[in-house]
């Protein structure tokens, strides 16, 4: 289960094997190899955590802000066998001890709660759990950077009703902010943003599929229409390039080794 942008290989494609696509991106973006030490910032309901330790065999620890999360994922790494070497917590990015250094940093669409005041509270604390050599490998929804001050000084159907206290950034807003409190520096971008419509489109399917079962919870018309309009909202930003999503990797600088061979899939950095 997993509440993310997808990355799909065809229009019709299966929704859960372009989530595991996805998966598989930021797993080879971070070069996680079964050495390395690696911490999730907003581990969702696990599920990155399970296929990142199956690929690679490393050691994984994960924070969340929500004990249903937390339950859910422990109960799904125990499944898999994986117990030993899944760790989740219950804590704030905040909260991390800078004595613990992780090798790999992944937070996927985490940001936007952190809010405009607290980014560069954030990235300070990422680069003081980083070690040396490492690596961090962000995943955010974004806004043109002429319309960021705009969204964030206006109200809004997402602040108003689908996440109230949250903060959409530009790209340009987070590098910026990151260069100013952090050593940290871009190695490598992509946009994945038109994946995200597609992602929309098979969450509206899906979540109207189920109408019967959402009423029978309790939740009433209107809340079903306020989210077919989430829904249909948010897929219309992402298919005309309004609202867009980064996979961006962070490194500090000089760190050659671990950006690999120069020559290999024609890139050198991550491809």
């Amino acid at each position: 289960m997993t509440y993310l942008c997808a990355k799909f290989k065809s229009e019709d494609e299966d929704l859960k094997a372009a989530q595991m696509r996805k998966i598989s991106s930021l797993i080879k973006k971070a070069k996680v190899d079964k050495n390395h030490e690696v911490l999730e910032i907003g581990c969702g309901w696990g599920s990155l955590a399970i296929e990142l330790v199956k690929q690679t065999g490393c050691k994984y620890t994960g924070i969340t802000l929500s004990e249903e999360q937390l339950s859910y994922a422990e109960a799904k790494a125990k499944e898999a066998g994986l117990q030993e070497q899944i760790k989740f917590l219950l804590c704030d990015y905040r909260q991390l001890p800078d004595t613990c250094k992780y090798d790999r940093i992944i937070s996927c669409e985490m940001l936007e709660a952190v809010g405009h005041e607290y980014m560069k509270t954030f990235f300070g604390c990422c680069e003081s759990v980083l070690a040396e050599d490492g690596l961090f490998v962000l995943q955010f929804i974004a806004v043109p950077e002429n319309k960021y001050n705009e969204y964030r000084n206006s109200a809004g159907f997402l602040k108003e009703y689908i996440f109230p206290g949250g903060c959409v950034p530009s790209l340009g807003r987070v590098t910026s902010t990151m260069a100013a409190s952090s050593n940290l520096c871009v190695e490598h971008v992509e946009n994945i943003g038109i994946h995200y419509y597609q992602t929309l489109r098979c969450w509206r399917s899906k979540f109207l599929e189920n109408r019967s079962e959402i009423l029978a919870l309790g939740f009433n018309e209107k809340f079903i229409r306020t989210w077919e309009y989430y829904f249909d909202y948010c897929a219309a930003g992402f298919k005309t390039c309004i609202l867009e999503n980064y996979q961006v990797v962070l490194s500090r600088p000089g760190n050659v080794a671990v950006l690999g061979d120069p020559y290999k899939d024609g890139t050198s950095t991550c491809s």
